[in-house]
């Protein structure tokens, strides 16, 4: 539009200045440069006009490149996600469990258990919906619940989920060496560490029985973990097998034992 104007007020200007001339009588010479004058700024009105036209669209309004020219809806915020919850039956120890991995923590669970005729069952159930995060939250859950469980965190262990009534004697036998190269899932690694001769010795003498796992131990993890420790208690040994797994979230073993008649039952897992 500013163009058009600017174009119209060219026109009527010249036309006026060739009124004048031929009223005024002005000599051939000044008629013909004057009017030669006026024509060549028509030209560049004209050509000034032609380029506004090209660059700006001729005065055609430009769309909002905000407005939305597809009529999509606006994408709706993404709502905060919701602390994770255990949704199925579960009990204590794989509560634990599943609440140090949502919190990505390494450490361990210790519990006693119950013999059964069906194997070793947990006498902490939990119904839905089972708290897992925030960790301490989730935890203390479980303590309000079962006051003979607690928690405890350090630098060294991570984290240690208790039971006040297991003894884990296994746990405190101390091993003059242990050493293994390994790369593959946790039971080939815990085998290793039960066929030690202080470990061995420890559970012929206590008559405690450990499950046997079924099925070959598959390749985990590359290259192969190389634990090498001297005078290490079992527990510390089982710490260093679960850092080597170098997973996340880390592994967490899992320590519970019942009593059977005449024997002991432990059974020791990583998860």
């Amino acid at each position: 539009m500013p163009n058009l104007i600017v174009w119209t007020s060219v026109v009527r200007d010249t036309v006026v200045r060739n009124q004048v001339v031929r009223n005024s009588g002005m000599g051939k010479h000044a008629h013909l440069s004057l009017r030669n004058s006026c024509h060549a700024r028509l030209c560049m009105v004209l050509a000034f006009f032609v380029c506004g036209c090209g660059i700006s669209g001729c005065g055609k309004p430009v769309p909002d490149a905000a407005q939305d020219v597809s009529g999509a809806k606006p994408v709706a915020q993404s709502s905060v996600a919701k602390p994770a919850v255990e949704t199925g039956e579960t009990d204590a120890a794989q509560a634990a469990v599943h609440i140090l991995h949502a919190a990505h923590r390494n450490g361990a669970v210790l519990l006693s258990s119950a013999c059964g005729p069906s194997g070793m069952g947990d006498p902490y159930p939990l119904r839905p919906p089972v708290k897992l995060e925030p960790m301490n939250d989730a935890l203390q859950e479980i303590s309000a619940k079962y006051q003979n469980i607690y928690w405890r965190e350090s630098r060294e262990t991570g984290v240690r989920v208790l039971d006040s009534g297991v003894k884990a004697r296994l746990l405190k036998v101390r091993l003059r060496e242990f050493r293994i190269v390994e790369d593959r899932e946790p039971d080939a690694a815990l085998a290793a560490l039960w066929r030690t001769p202080e470990v061995a010795g420890f559970l012929r003498k206590n008559h405690i029985r450990m499950p046997r796992r079924i099925g070959t131990p598959k390749k985990a993890i590359s290259p192969p973990m190389i634990i090498e420790m001297k005078n290490a208690m079992v527990a510390d040994i089982l710490d260093r097998i679960a850092a080597g797994y170098r997973a996340d979230p880390p592994k967490v073993w899992i320590y519970r034992e019942c009593v059977d008649k005449k024997e002991t039952v432990i059974d020791v897992q990583m998860k």
